[in-house]
């Protein structure tokens, strides 16, 4: 049997990381290991967590999530980092992905496109909206 894909969310918006947590906690083959309002401490979350792939929104307090995901990748650069977010200018899109994102999705992707990135990411794919 494979070992379910662990995750971690870093999300400020308390509702959205309580929907997600959810959504992830229940689906089968993920393993929810950890949900956050910022990701400050996200090279330590990861190194704890040993997470499969994290879910990174970009606007957050007190560290961006592309700082968070530069963290992240640092310390476990085979993580894969899924960006979710409501920003859709190619900007911040070019701006992930050089910082080393292996996928962008919006925040109003439906949760079963979601689940399915997830399984695409881990597959060596890229998953955009």
């Amino acid at each position: 049997m494979e070992a379910p894909t662990r995750l971690i969310i870093y999300e400020d918006n308390p509702d959205l990381r309580a929907g997600l947590s959810e959504l992830l906690s229940h689906a089968p083959g993920l393993e929810l290991a950890g949900a956050f309002g910022n990701c400050v401490q996200a090279a330590d979350d990861v190194r704890r967590l040993a997470p499969d792939v994290v879910l990174m929104d970009i606007d957050m307090p007190g560290m961006s999530g592309i700082d968070g995901l530069r963290a992240v990748k640092a310390v476990a650069p085979h993580t894969n980092v899924l960006m979710l977010t409501v920003f859709e200018d190619n900007d911040r899109v070019f701006d992930a992905i050089c910082a080393g994102a292996d996928g962008y999705l919006l925040k109003k992707t439906p949760p079963a496109r979601l689940l399915e990135a997830i399984g695409e990411v881990r597959a060596g794919g890229a998953p955009m909206t």
